[in-house]
């Protein structure tokens, strides 16, 4: 319990508990005595952007030169490929570092090798039995892994890589590297666990008084307050932005963001992934809303799995599209983006249906496919859409038919409104951080009655309550629910969590209404 509500260092564990990080320490160790280029090649989604920041802030404060490289989302996908090799060896790397990605990519770490870069790999996705030909592959989940905790993100194995490096100088690590490791951690719905709490909770400490002047500018530019950062705020404020840039253009915005130097330089760029974020939204909007005509046209019941394309979404925001559908729906959703002859699909899931699994089953013809049981993504001749829709569209059938698909919502407890209290509000926020692993506790309050209620947010997508119960009143709010407007008086049940709203200098609590019903 105490390591729980105080998570510390003791939930830290030995970074050379994990494989081959004395052969990644040594190589690294070579390479910055002997003045070597060292090259980092990152993801471009924000646990990516953040881990080859770590990586290039903890090399550069100890006078390395450091050259880092992220993909374009459009031109070059995800993962190491052979464009970035060959440009990274133009500008002198002979050390590679991976971040967030790598441990499937043999052909391009053999190409590396030829040209004389040697590569440490740093990811944590799933391994197969045949590791590449590099000179380190630091993974929490191979096979002879002895490291105790497997939650690590892209960003936290950056983390762990610093933290060797600067065992073995006989140094401390900067503690500001925490800041990064935690949006990467959260923004890949790490497991707010074990070592990953104690990450989240020291880079929550530190973003709430930063001295990254990127992170300084893009907290100011979307007025967050230090002191009310949070994994919340972090996951609907922050990292939208952060993705915003390679989802749309390139995520090198991002990255120079986060590795601006002085306020002039990180302004602008906070201002641009500001405008990024809020362009990224109405494309999405735009996606949805062509996705459900699709799906109307078809004048059928919703199909066990959705599968929805269009030549004109961009591949940025095919993931957004199918999460948004899943979410409606509760289906396994696919949406696809035809370019001619290939294809490119990003895909979301529900727990009931592992969609990488079945994927695999479905074709043996991908150019590229990845990703887990609730997230996938591939690239594919669009000439075999039609035979993988039908044997997906097959396999689905069989494996959900007989399902009730209804998503569902864990409630933790029923209560009265009168239990809510700024006392209560302090225990529970001293539960936090809150994220996989570790949700905020959700509630039911049965025969509450709506005395009012109205649509806001730029498109009305929200809606306002007040919400009443014997004698108390409660500002309600209820995200993506702006279309259930009713009667005041209309009785109703509420599922919601607790927040702290502020308002001109205000405190006040309200409920977060994650779903709610008619009572009859």
């Amino acid at each position: 319990m105490d390591s729980f509500l105080n998570p510390d260092e003791s939930l830290s564990h030995s970074p050379f508990l994990l494989p081959d990080m004395r052969k990644a320490i040594g190589r690294l160790e070579k390479a910055i005595n002997f003045s070597e280029t060292i090259g980092v090649f990152g993801d471009f989604d924000t646990d990516g952007i953040s881990g080859t920041a770590l990586i290039v802030s903890a090399l550069r404060g100890i006078g390395s030169k450091v050259i880092p490289y992220l993909p374009n989302r459009v031109e070059e996908g995800h993962g190491l490929n052979e464009y970035a090799i060959r440009t990274l060896k133009s500008q002198g790397v002979s050390l590679l570092i991976t971040v967030d990605c790598g441990t499937s990519s043999h052909e391009e770490i053999d190409l590396a090798l030829s040209l004389g870069i040697d590569t440490i790999i740093t990811d944590h996705h799933n391994t197969s039995s045949q590791l590449p030909n590099a000179t380190a592959v630091v993974n929490p989940n191979r096979s002879d892994s002895l490291y105790p905790y497997d939650g690590l993100t892209g960003a936290g194995i950056s983390l762990k890589l610093s933290e060797g490096l600067y065992e073995i100088r006989g140094e401390n690590k900067p503690p500001h590297l925490y800041e990064l490791a935690a949006l990467g951690t959260v923004s890949d719905v790490g497991p707010i666990t074990g070592e990953n709490r104690f990450i989240v909770k020291q880079g929550l400490s530190r973003l709430n008084n930063t001295n990254y002047p990127g992170i300084h500018a893009l907290i100011n530019q979307i007025n967050l307050k230090s002191g009310d950062i949070d994994t919340e705020s972090l996951s609907f404020g922050i990292i939208p932005r952060l993705n915003a840039s390679g989802r749309l253009s390139t995520a090198q915005t991002s990255l120079d963001l986060l590795l601006s130097e002085n306020m002039d330089t990180a302004l602008p760029l906070a201002i641009e992934l500001d405008n990024l974020n809020l362009e990224r939204r109405e494309l999405t909007k735009e996606g949805v809303e062509k996705a459900k005509k699709q799906l109307k046209k078809s004048n059928e019941i919703i199909p066990p799995v959705i599968i929805v394309q269009d030549d004109q979404w961009i591949p940025g925001i095919l993931g957004l599209i199918a999460s948004n559908l899943s979410e409606s729906y509760h289906r396994p959703v696919i949406a696809i983006k035809t370019e001619g002859v290939i294809s490119r699909a990003s895909a979301r899931s529900i727990p009931e249906f592992d969609i990488i699994a079945e994927l695999l089953k479905s074709s043996t013809s991908f150019i590229k496919v990845g990703g887990h049981p609730m997230a996938a993504g591939f690239t594919i001749e669009t000439q075999e859409l039609p035979s993988l829709k039908s044997n997906l569209t097959t396999i689905a059938s069989k494996r959900l038919n007989d399902k009730n698909l209804l998503p569902e919502i864990k409630i933790d407890c029923e209560i009265p409104p009168t239990l809510i209290s700024n006392d209560t509000y302090k225990f529970i926020e001293s539960l936090a951080p809150f994220g996989p692993g570790n949700i905020k506790p959700i509630f039911l309050t049965r025969n509450a009655v709506m005395l009012s209620s109205k649509r806001v947010g730029s498109g009305g997508e929200h809606l306002k309550m007040l919400v009443g119960h014997g004698t108390d009143t409660w500002n309600a709010i209820a995200f993506r629910q702006g279309g259930e407007i009713h009667t005041p008086g209309t009785k109703i049940d509420l599922v919601y969590s607790i927040q702290k709203n502020v308002w001109k200098g205000y405190e006040k609590l309200e409920m977060n209404v994650i779903d709610f019903r008619i009572n009859d």
